[in-house]
């Protein structure tokens, strides 16, 4: 009874080894495997020969640039003595420490004033719009984008609500049957 379910096995491996291969060669084809596509993000965007030189070019005159600088940088190096190369190396180090300061400090004024917009009700993208050099500019900005921002979302407000009152058409009567029922 048990026979007729029987089924070769052979058969089914032949047919798994061709599957196999003929998929193996579909995808060598259609460009790599699934994991090799997903691995490369497509771009759709392509460049012309003119744009390509345009872009290397830029390239290179930003690093000719950087280059020349750190050669005269060099070269001032070489004529000082010792203590001019400490003092000098002193002196930029400074500068690189307040430009870094000075940094933090935007940064920390722009999400300081984005967290006052946020407690005032006023939308945070707002905060592109204020004036970030001090705190003081910061709250002066702050105050004149409330008192316009309030004054914008009124009249919008107000222009929103404004209709125009209902004609009367009850026919030919010139006077509302309502507010003759209360003698006006």
């Amino acid at each position: 009874m048990r026979n007729y379910l029987r089924i070769p096995m052979q058969f089914f491996a032949e047919s798994a080894e061709g599957e196999a291969e003929t998929t193996q060669e579909q995808e060598t084809a259609q460009g790599g495997t699934e994991a090799e596509q997903k691995s490369e993000p497509k771009s759709d965007k392509t460049f012309s020969q003119e744009d390509v030189n345009r872009m290397i070019a830029e390239r290179l005159d930003r690093e000719r640039k950087k280059f020349a600088a750190e050669k005269e940088e060099a070269a001032k190096l070489a004529k000082m003595n010792a203590d001019q190369k400490e003092e000098y190396k002193a002196k930029k180090r400074e500068e690189e420490l307040t430009a870094r300061e000075k940094a933090i400090q935007e940064k920390e004024l722009y999400y300081t004033a984005k967290d006052i917009l946020k407690e005032k009700s006023l939308p945070s993208e707002l905060v592109d719009c204020l004036n970030l050099t001090s705190a003081e500019a910061c709250n002066k900005s702050i105050e004149a984008m409330q008192k316009a921002w309030t004054a914008a979302l009124t009249a919008a407000v107000d222009e929103r609500l404004k209709s125009n009152p209902p004609a009367y058409s009850g026919g030919n009567k010139t006077t509302d049957p309502f507010s003759e029922g209360f003698g006006i």
